[in-house]
């Protein structure tokens, strides 16, 4: 008797390749925290906020690295503003992060800042905002991932990944109107939505003809590291599907750097710039299927 590996070419054809960044399920409890900042003063002004947020599936959070049978995502918000000198300042900011499983245009974590201000002699107003959504897993069983039925056979497979998206934007200005809009998405109730994150900015005039004075920047930095569910054991034998991850090694095969940064410095009418990142399931690799001879 002899053992052959047979790989499903003609299910790759039907199905596609696949780009796996499958969410992760939320914990049984599952919390909410909401803010919401309005300040209409003349003088100094300071806030600031901090959010980290780890959560796996699999391993137990001290334990990791490294990363067996499991997956991980990490989301970071920062947000801080101050005056410097005295100035006539209107801030209006909401936040609302939510752990539970969220759906395709609902957020895990929404922020949203508008700041007017007028600095007085000299004064100015110094603002940056930051987002970032990095995830990272093993290899998984759509079958186990995903609600679509056409994901519940046993070749069904979404590959290994690592992938990781920031944004943020920087205001320093004597005289500013402007608004930020952060959001991401990465816990979901199944791999079916997709993994998102956005940042937007917009600099516009105080009023009509008056432009707001200083410099603005926003930029966005993206890092994809992908699979395709092509398994290796540690001892070198290819096309072999063995469905217990931490025996296995799927290789990386995408590779994707992407960065860009703009400013604007002087009087601004309009400084505007709006990045979007979304990773999902878009198709599923077979497995190496064994049989016996």
């Amino acid at each position: 008797m002899k053992r052959i590996a047979l790989l499903a070419i003609a299910l790759l054809l039907l199905t596609g390749g696949v780009i796996a960044d499958h969410t992760i399920p939320p914990v049984p409890e599952t919390q909410g925290i909401v803010t919401s900042t309005s300040v209409n003063a003349v003088g100094n002004f300071a806030s600031a906020t901090e959010l980290q947020w780890r959560i796996s599936a699999g391993n137990a959070l001290p334990d990791i690295p490294p990363l067996i049978e499991a997956g991980i995502y990490e989301t970071t918000y920062t947000e801080d503003t101050q005056t410097h000198g005295v100035g006539l300042m209107l801030y209006d900011k909401e936040l609302d992060v939510e752990t539970s499983g969220q759906l395709s245009g609902q957020w895990n974590v929404e922020a949203t800042k508008q700041i007017a201000f007028i600095g007085i002699d000299g004064a100015y107003v110094v603002s940056t905002d930051n987002i970032m959504v990095d995830g990272a897993g093993w290899p998984d069983k759509a079958s186990e991932a995903l609600i679509c039925p056409f994901a519940g056979v046993e070749w069904a497979v979404i590959p290994a990944f690592c992938n990781r998206a920031e944004a943020g934007s920087t205001i320093d200005m004597t005289v500013a109107n402007v608004r930020t809009t952060s959001t991401d998405r990465f816990v979901t109730p199944s791999g079916d939505h997709p993994v998102e994150l956005n940042h937007d900015i917009r600099v516009a005039e105080l009023v009509s003809d008056v432009p707001s004075v200083g410099m603005a920047s926003a930029y966005m930095d993206v890092l994809i590291q992908e699979g395709r569910g092509i398994f290796r054991d540690f001892n070198g034998n290819s096309d072999l599907f063995i469905l217990q991850n931490n025996h296995v090694i799927d290789p990386l095969m995408e590779r994707i750097e992407f960065s860009e940064e703009t400013t604007a410095d002087g009087a601004i009418t309009l400084f505007e710039k709006l990045m979007h990142y979304e990773s999902m399931v878009t198709g599923f690799t077979p497995g190496i299927i064994t049989v016996d001879l």
